[in-house]
């Protein structure tokens, strides 16, 4: 056996690996999908209820939203 085809080889190994951890992961990525929804249907679990999107602009204590949060000023100025 030459050296590329021990490379070939090698490399199928570790693409057969990928495809396999990949595989995993989307399950468990499904598998936490699912018991968020679930959380946030239930009303006992705290932090979890409602829809995430609903109020995303809204702030219910009146303060700021972090600096992170907030646009750059002067992106919506239109001022010229």
């Amino acid at each position: 056996m030459t050296e590329h085809e021990r490379k070939a080889d090698e490399l199928e190994r570790e693409l057969g690996d990928m495809q396999e951890q990949s595989g995993q992961l989307e399950e468990q990525i499904g598998d936490t999908r699912e018991d968020w929804q679930r959380k946030q249907r239930d009303d006992s679990v705290p932090g979890a209820v409602g829809d995430p999107a609903e109020g995303e602009d809204e702030d219910e204590d009146g303060e700021d939203p972090p600096p992170e949060a907030q646009e750059p000023p002067g992106e919506d100025d239109d001022e010229d």
